[in-house]
């Protein structure tokens, strides 16, 4: 049976969602179908530098949340 994968399955590829036997088949696929090969490095490209541009929090937004937590745990611990 010939499996026709989509560009879907493409990005489920490269997001490690596919299972071992898709995987083994899309390499096949990719091994021999230049389109879906470049579809699948673009992809790739865009998850790069996607992690590049995800900012992280800084120092005293991560202090603000931890603080507001314990502080919302206390007041529900006093309250029962």
């Amino acid at each position: 049976m010939i499996q026709t994968f989509t560009h879907n399955d493409l990005i489920r590829y490269a997001y490690n969602e596919t299972t071992e036997v898709e995987n083994q088949q899309i390499e096949e696929v990719l091994a021999h179908e230049p389109d879906m090969l470049n579809y699948y490095l673009n992809v790739v490209d865009m998850q790069c530098a996607l992690y590049e541009t995800i900012p992280e929090p800084s120092k005293q937004s991560i202090q603000n949340i931890l603080s507001y937590s314990t502080n919302h745990h206390l007041s529900q611990v006093r309250r029962n």
